[in-house]
C-alpha cells in the first residue's frame, strides 16, 4: 500500500470514527421505526452485525475486496491482516466501517420477523463474500467494473444498493409481517418513537460527512466541495420529502421527511466529489422523488413489506445517484457521455442481479434450515421477548393493564417500579384498582340486598313466588324429596270487603307467622299470590305431609286474629309419584285437592 502522510492518515481515521457513528444513527432510526415489542431486537441486530461484520471482513472480506487481483474478479491476499502495516491499519479501519454499514441496511428490510441467529449468518455472508466481491469489481484498481470506467465514489451502489438488494430478497422470502396486508390494503404500523427517527437522521447526517469526505482518503481542499455537496443534497432531499407530504395534503410526515434526507445523502454519495452544488441539489431532490415512488410501488402494488423503506431509500436512490454520475460528472478520458451512462447502468444492473440473486439463495437456504422467520406466536408477542427474553418496563406495564382490562380480574396489582415514570403510572393504576375493588364489594352487597328484596314478599317477609321458583330451578321434586302444600285463606275477600285491606294485610302477616313457626328448616314456605301460600314440605310421604298440614290448620283455627278474631284456611296436598312428574303437574294436583277441600266445606286438608 502506498505511503500515507500523517495528516491524510489522521483524516482517514477521523472519518472512520464518523462512519462508525452511522451504526448508532441506523440503530436509533430503526428502533424508532419499529413497534415497541421489537425495539430491543432491532438494536441488537445493529450491534451484532457490527461485531460479526468487522470480524469476518477482517478474516475474509478485506482480502477479497482489496487483496492481490485475480482475473479482475477477486482479491487473493490480505486475509486477517496482522496490523504491522500502520498505513494499512487506518485504511482497513475505514473500510471495515463501510462493510458494517452495508449489512446494517439489510436489517431494516427484514425487521420484526427474522430470527436473530439467521440474521447473524446473513451478516457473516454479506461482509465476508457478497459485499467484498462487488466492492473488488468496482473499487479495486484491477476490478472489471473499475476497468470499464465505472465510478461510484463513496458507495451509492457499492454499499447502499448492495445492502438494499439483499434486503429486498430477504423481504420477499420472509413475507410481510403479520397483519400488514389485509383485504388488499396495507395497514400502517405506528413507529414506537418518532423522536428516535429524527435523532437517528441527525446522527446519520453528521456521520455521512465522514462517509463521503473520508472516501477521498486524503485531506485535500476538495474535501470542502464534498462536504458542501453532501449537505446540499441532503437538505434538498428533505425539501422534496416535505413537498411530497404537502402535495398529498397531509401534515408533515416524520417518516417521509426523514427518509427524504437520507435518500438525498444516498443519492449524492456516488458523485459528491465531482458535482457542483446545483447538480447536488438536483440529485438530492430527485433521489427523494425516486425513493417515494418506488417505496409506494413496492408497498402498495407489489405488497412487499419493507418496514424501513430500505429498497427505496438505499436501493433505487443509490442506483439513481450512480447513474447521475454518468449524466452530470466530468467525462473520463476516451469516453463519450452515452458510453459513460451505459457503463454506470451496467454497474447498477450488475449490482442488482448479483446481490439480489445471492440474497435469494442465502435467504432460501436459511428458510430451508428453519432459521429464517420466527413463529407466528413469537412475532405476536414481539422479538424482544421471544428472541432475547428482554422486556421494556413501559411495555410490561401496559401489557399487564391490558390483561386486567381483558379478563376483568381486578384482584391483582401490577408491579410498581419505584422512582420511575412507569412506576408512577403503575401506582396510580393500582390506586384505581383499589377503588374499583371497593366499588365492586359495595355493588355486590347492594346486589345481595336488592336480590333479597326481590325474593322477599314485603308484606309477610317470606319468600315470594319468584324466589320459590328460583330455588326449584333445575330441580325435580321427586329427586329433591319435596311435596306441595297449598294454603288458601277461607273467605278472604269477605274480610277485605268487611274490614278493609289493612285488616286483610294483618291477617296475611299473622298467618305467615303461624306457619313459619311450624315449618321445618328444610321446608320452603312462600306467598304464592293474594291469599294463597305454598309450602314445599321436605318429604314424599303423603301421610307425613298431611300431619304437617293438619297441624298448621289447627293452629290457624285456634289463633285469635286482630279485629276478625277467627280465620280458617283450606289445604291441598300432592306428592310426586316418580321422577317424570313435573312441578307444574304436582302443583295442579295440589290445586285440585285445595278446591276439593273448599267444596267439602272449607277448613280442612285434602290430598290428591
Amino acid at each position: 500500500m502506498n505511503e500515507i502522510s500523517n495528516i491524510d492518515l489522521l483524516w482517514i481515521v477521523v472519518s472512520a470514527f464518523l462512519v462508525f457513528l452511522m451504526q448508532l444513527g441506523f440503530s436509533m432510526l430503526e428502533t424508532g421505526m419499529v413497534r415497541v415489542k421489537n425495539t430491543i431486537n432491532v438494536a441488537m441486530k445493529n450491534l451484532i452485525d457490527t461485531v460479526f461484520g468487522i470480524i469476518f471482513f477482517w478474516l475474509i472480506g478485506y482480502g477479497i475486496m482489496f487483496g492481490y487481483d485475480f482475473n479482475s474478479l477477486i482479491g487473493t491476499d490480505g486475509f486477517a491482516i496482522d496490523g504491522k502495516n500502520l498505513n494499512e491499519n487506518g485504511f482497513f479501519f475505514f473500510q471495515a466501517m463501510f462493510a458494517a454499514t452495508a449489512v446494517t441496511i439489510i436489517s431494516g428490510a427484514v425487521a420484526e420477523r427474522m430470527k436473530f441467529k439467521g440474521y447473524i449468518i446473513v451478516a457473516i455472508v454479506v461482509t465476508a463474500l457478497i459485499y467484498p466481491l462487488f466492492g473488488h469489481w468496482a473499487w479495486s484498481d484491477y476490478g472489471w467494473l473499475k476497468q470499464l470506467g465505472f465510478v461510484d465514489f463513496a458507495g451509492s451502489t457499492v454499499v447502499h444498493s448492495i445492502g438494499a438488494w439483499i434486503g429486498l430478497a430477504g423481504a420477499i422470502i420472509l413475507g410481510p409481517r403479520l397483519g400488514k396486508f389485509k383485504n388488499g390494503q396495507s395497514k400502517y404500523f405506528a413507529p414506537s418513537n418518532h423522536n428516535f427517527i429524527v435523532f437517528g437522521v441527525f446522527i446519520l447526517f453528521f456521520a455521512w460527512f465522514g462517509f463521503n469526505a473520508g472516501s477521498l482518503l486524503k485531506f485535500d481542499p476538495l474535501v470542502t466541495s464534498i462536504l458542501l455537496n453532501t449537505t446540499i443534497a441532503a437538505s434538498f432531499g428533505g425539501l422534496a420529502g416535505w413537498l411530497i407530504t404537502l402535495i398529498n395534503k397531509e401534515k408533515v410526515s416524520v417518516e417521509v421527511f426523514a427518509f427524504g434526507v437520507i435518500a438525498g445523502l444516498v443519492g449524492i454519495t456516488a458523485g459528491c466529489d465531482q458535482f457542483d452544488t446545483h447538480t447536488s441539489a438536483f440529485v438530492g431532490f430527485i433521489s427523494t422523488i425516486i425513493m417515494h415512488f418506488f417505496d409506494t410501488l413496492i408497498l402498495k402494488k407489489l405488497k412487499i413489506d419493507d418496514p424501513l423503506s430500505v429498497v427505496g431509500v438505499h436501493g433505487f436512490a443509490g442506483a439513481w445517484g450512480t447513474i447521475a454520475v454518468g449524466i452530470f460528472a466530468i467525462l473520463p478520458d476516451n469516453m463519450t457521455r452515452i458510453e459513460f451512462i451505459y457503463v454506470q447502468i451496467i454497474g447498477v444492473v450488475t449490482a442488482f442481479v448479483f446481490a439480489f440473486t445471492l440474497g435469494l439463495v442465502l435467504f432460501l437456504f436459511l428458510a430451508k434450515l428453519n432459521i429464517l422467520r420466527v413463529r407466528k406466536r413469537h412475532e405476536v408477542i414481539g422479538l424482544n421477548v421471544s428472541e432475547h427474553n428482554a422486556k421494556l418496563p413501559w411495555v410490561e406495564t401496559i401489557e399487564s393493564i391490558i390483561k386486567i382490562m381483558k379478563t376483568g380480574d381486578i384482584n391483582h396489582k401490577i408491579h410498581e417500579e419505584r422512582g420511575t415514570e412507569v412506576g408512577l403510572v403503575a401506582k396510580f393504576f393500582n390506586y384505581l384498582l383499589d377503588i374499583l375493588r371497593q366499588k365492586q364489594i359495595n355493588l355486590q352487597n347492594s346486589n345481595i340486598k336488592l336480590r333479597s328484596k326481590a325474593d322477599i314478599d314485603p308484606l309477610t317477609q317470606i319468600f315470594n313466588r319468584r324466589a320459590l321458583l328460583e330455588k326449584l330451578k333445575g330441580k325435580n321434586l321427586y329427586g329433591a324429596n319435596y311435596s306441595i302444600i297449598m294454603i288458601d285463606i277461607d273467605k278472604f275477600k269477605s274480610i277485605n270487603d268487611t274490614y278493609g285491606h289493612s285488616v286483610g294485610d294483618t291477617v296475611l302477616k299473622e298467618l305467615s307467622i303461624i306457619v313459619k313457626a311450624i315449618v321445618r328448616d328444610k321446608d320452603i314456605f312462600a306467598r304464592w299470590g293474594g291469599e294463597e301460600f305454598l309450602i314445599l314440605a321436605n318429604s314424599k310421604n303423603l301421610q307425613e305431609v298431611e300431619i304437617i298440614a293438619e297441624k298448621i290448620r289447627q293452629k290457624i283455627e285456634a289463633h285469635n286474629f286482630p279485629t276478625v278474631e277467627k280465620v280458617t284456611a283450606s289445604f291441598g296436598l300432592s306428592s310426586p309419584k316418580d321422577e317424570d312428574q313435573t312441578f307444574e303437574s304436582i302443583l295442579e294436583y295440589a290445586d285440585k285437592a285445595l278446591y276439593q277441600a273448599k267444596d267439602l266445606g272449607r277448613n280442612r286438608v285434602c290430598s290428591w
